[in-house]
């Protein structure tokens, strides 16, 4: 398994790396390291001197990836990868970087407000548009342990249920873990005789066992507002380690739907939090 870092080298990437190592051992993969600049000319005001400024541009970048290279000791030899460097603008930048690997790590303030419209807006544009699963950490988490089990949930969107999440959680991390499936659903439809609470149990129960998990937990949480903020509590309430869900980008209505709460579970989740479209 081939596993990308996204690092921000102005940010606390020591912190960034050591999280990243802790869950690539888990999921015995072999790590690289990847940064994007920004560099670039308006073409019409910079006329004919193009190849001037790729020449330097390129010796930039190169001295980026001789900085990012350095980190690598940080890496196990036995898992450790190689550095990258590219250009672009950061979000493309690293969705193009990604293609190929099995998995994107990119850490998150999961800040609000105008300052997650400069950090935080990054890892939700990678969320929408890379093709491969993205592991969301925070800056200031603390690396998993490498042996226990990990408290795991998985939320299940109400109106497209399916077992991704579920499989590539197993698939990344194995079986021997406290896997939790969950469901975030109006207050009223919590009340035994509603029909939505009925509903609910057999959605759960069909993605669990499609997803080769028929026996683990199921929580229905009931939440006012986005979901999110219910999935965030609740992680927060068992201590999980991960919290592993779908998104939709088909439509622009199902990015609306379950998108938006995947979106919010990244901004406001106490762990990390695993995407898989």
């Amino acid at each position: 398994m081939r596993a990308l870092l996204a690092i921000d080298l102005y940010e606390n990437s020591a912190s960034t790396i050591a999280v990243a190592v802790s869950w690539a051992a888990r999921m015995g993969a072999t790590l690289d390291l990847v940064t994007a600049s920004e560099m670039t000319w308006d073409a019409d005001l910079f006329a004919g001197r193009d190849e001037e400024l790729e020449q330097t541009f390129e010796r930039k970048l190169d001295g980026i990836k001789a900085v990012l290279s350095r980190r690598l000791p940080e890496i196990p030899e036995p898992m450790r990868g190689e550095a990258k460097a590219v250009r672009g603008r950061i979000a493309s930048a690293l969705i193009d970087a990604a293609k190929g690997y099995d998995l994107l790590i990119i850490a998150t303030h999961g800040r609000k407000g105008m300052e997650r419209l400069f950090a935080g807006s990054v890892a939700e544009r990678v969320i929408r548009s890379v093709t491969c699963p993205v592991l969301v950490t925070r800056l200031d988490a603390e690396p998993v342990p490498l042996s226990d089990p990990l408290k795991v949930i998985f939320p299940v969107d109400s109106e497209e249920p399916n077992d991704k999440a579920i499989r590539w959680g197993r698939r990344l991390l194995g079986k021997d873990h406290d896997f939790r499936a969950m469901y975030a659903v109006p207050r009223m439809a919590t009340l035994e005789e509603h029909p939505y609470a009925k509903w609910s149990r057999e959605r759960l129960g069909l993605v669990t066992v499609t997803g080769g998990l028929a026996d683990i937990p199921r929580e229905i949480r009931a939440c006012t507002g986005n979901p999110g903020d219910e999935i965030g509590r609740y992680a927060a309430e068992i201590g999980a380690a991960l919290i592993a869900m779908p998104t939709h980008t088909r439509t622009v209505l199902g990015r609306l739907a379950f998108g938006s709460v995947a979106e919010r579970v990244v901004r406001v989740a106490p762990c990390a939090v695993l995407i898989v479209r």
